[in-house]
């Protein structure tokens, strides 16, 4: 994450500041900005930047070049500690990027802001001033958005790991703290309603109880850690042929069957007598999973919903038989966990 190929830092202090003779020529973008496809990530991010709309080619291109990095170094950065959820690396990763890197970058940027004159006065609509240095004008808009951008990614970071982070920010103190400059009175960044599953933060584990029963959070599938490709392969099948939404996300998906504790249930979009007879396939039948000691009815209940977000009746599994329509199509599906 703090390496200098990073395309925010590009822009910052490497071959993509917008002020550089190669990057000053408006017209040049016009192509690149056509052929930039706006990144979608599969994890929906919680904050907003607002900010002015781009007013020409270069803005243009450098606010998606902005955004689409935003997005791939949060979604990077999430899947790879919920890969291997080790506490020395979760530490590693996030004083890496948070402290190491944005805050830096930050306190560079406010710095470069004040020396070049990059203030907000010269790309404000509504400021009757006109600057007649159009292509400064673009090189503050682009700047005052970067500044923009790694505070949204260290907001998504914070938000993702909140339990792992012992100094959380408001969007107040980047300002207070980093650019030293005054909070402005319409923050330019808010955080969404979000509607659709979001990534779970990865939460620090709890420590264990003595003397209690065993507690089985989801199943654990016996490749997880060898295979996990497998379990790509089954997400890829089950939304392919309806049995899950369409919008799951694979952390999410994969979650069920890490062993862990579910925090956002996976929406079995198929009927009830069909999810039975996946999970007595990969439980069952074919042991694909940790043995649950008769209690894998108990973690369907805590890994899977219907599709209105009702949980299911744990009572009605034992009474159910194998579909007969898709019974063979579940069999091809668990297959791929072989």
């Amino acid at each position: 994450m703090s390496n200098q190929n990073n395309t925010l830092d590009k822009i910052l202090h490497y071959e993509l500041r917008p002020w550089l003779p190669q990057n000053s020529i408006d017209d040049v973008f016009a192509s690149k900005f056509r052929s930039l496809k706006e990144y979608t990530p599969q994890l929906p991010l919680q904050f907003e930047i607002d900010f002015y709309r781009p007013f020409n080619n270069k803005t243009k291109y450098y606010s998606r070049l902005i955004l689409n990095s935003v997005k791939a170094d949060f979604e990077k950065l999430y899947y790879t500690i919920d890969e291997d959820r080790n506490e020395n690396l979760i530490r590693y990763y996030l004083n890496d990027t948070l402290n190491k890197r944005i805050k830096t970058r930050l306190k560079d940027l406010g710095r470069l802001i004040k020396v070049k004159d990059y203030v907000l006065t010269y790309i404000n609509p509504k400021n009757t001033y006109y600057q007649l240095d159009q292509n400064h004008k673009s090189n503050t808009f682009i700047m005052q958005f970067l500044k923009l951008a790694y505070i949204q990614l260290y907001l998504e970071v914070q938000e993702a790991f909140i339990d792992w982070v012992d100094d959380v920010l408001i969007t107040e103190d980047f300002y207070t703290q980093l650019l030293n400059e005054p909070i402005p009175e319409k923050l330019p960044i808010k955080k969404l309603q979000v509607i659709e599953v979001v990534p779970e933060p990865i939460k620090k584990p709890k420590p264990k109880q003595p003397s209690k029963p065993i507690q089985f959070n989801s199943f654990t599938y016996k490749q997880y850690n060898t295979s996990p490709h497998k379990l790509g392969d089954l997400w890829d099948s089950l939304k392919l042929n309806n049995f899950i939404s369409t919008d799951t996300p694979l952390a999410t998906f994969k979650k069920v069957f890490s062993g862990t504790e579910i925090n956002t249930p996976v929406v079995w979009t198929g009927n009830i007598s069909e999810l039975y007879y996946f999970v007595k396939c990969i439980h069952g039948d074919l042991k694909l999973v940790e043995g649950l000691k008769q209690k894998q009815w108990e973690v369907t209940c805590i890994c899977f919903v219907d599709e209105n977000g009702e949980p299911f009746d744990r009572s009605k599994f034992r009474s159910l038989k194998r579909p007969k329509l898709t019974g063979d199509k579940i069999d091809n599906i668990v297959n791929l966990l072989k």
